[in-house]
């Protein structure tokens, strides 16, 4: 599609998203529901196409990829939305990087810069939203799932998401995780997450009887590369799933030092992935 104006060559300029779309709106704004109740799909664009959601009409018509629209499809588009946010400033804080996104992985964060720059949804020479981008941005929030509507977008969701589980698997596990930590706090040894000079950790805290007062140190840690948030997490919900556990491994390293826990864990990983692949064979 070409617009009236034209570059020093004489040549029409491709239409900008402003020109013909109102960029205050979501994209989107124009589709028409035709479904028995208002606001439902179908949905119809300017073409007669009908799409079962807005999301699906943005993934076809405007990134020209294959007309499955899934689960999966769904999780890539919020993924961006949580880049694009980062990137925008105004619905995440201002602490958060968008190089921090890729979890040290430069080379996807460079593909999806360039990719998103190649839609014009990036503009050319700045890490800054186009019109189009800051309309995506709005309906990708507004288009989010009931389960995703309560979690935070911007690099907590990346984190949280980075593995396979689904949104309702994730809000069952950190149910799992709040009910046992409240009873991990009256107990002498526990298990805690935490952060290390920007390295995540999970550490063993015992509780010490000196003269003066018991005091809490730490017994044992474990460390993950730098922003691998995902692997830590979990690494300590599968030792919150075994809080009965505790005690005998505390003891364990108290009798036999900190080396004879982590190969314990090491027997202990392959020992569970052997009993899964067989679970799944029955």
């Amino acid at each position: 599609m070409a617009t009236g104006y034209s570059n020093c060559f004489g040549e029409p300029e491709p239409t900008r998203y402003g020109d013909h779309r109102h960029p205050d709106l979501p994209w989107g704004y124009w589709l028409t529901s035709i479904g028995e109740v208002p606001g439902e799909p179908p949905l119809v664009d300017e073409e007669g196409r009908e799409w079962g959601s807005v999301r699906e009409a943005f993934w076809v018509t405007r990134f020209g990829l294959a007309e499955e629209y899934c689960w999966s499809t769904n999780d890539i588009l919020d993924f961006l939305l949580s880049y694009m946010a980062i990137v925008d400033g105004r619905f995440v804080e201002k602490g958060e990087k968008a190089r921090d996104i890729f979890m040290c992985d430069r080379h996807l964060g460079d593909f999806v810069e360039m990719f998103l720059k190649s839609t014009d949804l990036l503009k050319p020479n700045s890490r800054r939203l186009t019109l189009e981008g800051r309309a995506v941005l709005q309906m990708l929030i507004a288009t989010r799932t009931r389960d995703d509507a309560d979690e935070n977008v911007g690099l907590d969701w990346i984190a949280a998401t980075k593995g396979l589980a689904h949104s309702p698997e994730r809000k069952a596990a950190a149910e799992l995780v709040a009910h046992r930590e409240e009873v991990a706090t009256r107990m002498a040894h526990r298990f805690t997450t935490d952060s290390i000079d920007g390295v995540p950790v999970v550490k063993l805290i015992g509780l010490r009887i000196t003269r003066e007062i018991p005091v809490r140190s730490t017994l044992w840690t474990m460390s993950w590369p730098e922003g691998d948030r995902h692997a830590r997490d979990s690494f300590y919900l599968w030792l919150v799933e075994r809080i009965d556990r505790w005690d005998a491994w505390s003891e364990m390293v108290t009798e036999k030092g900190t080396r004879a826990l982590t190969e314990h864990f090491m027997k202990l990983a392959f020992c569970d992935r052997f009993a899964a692949a067989d679970a799944g064979n029955n």
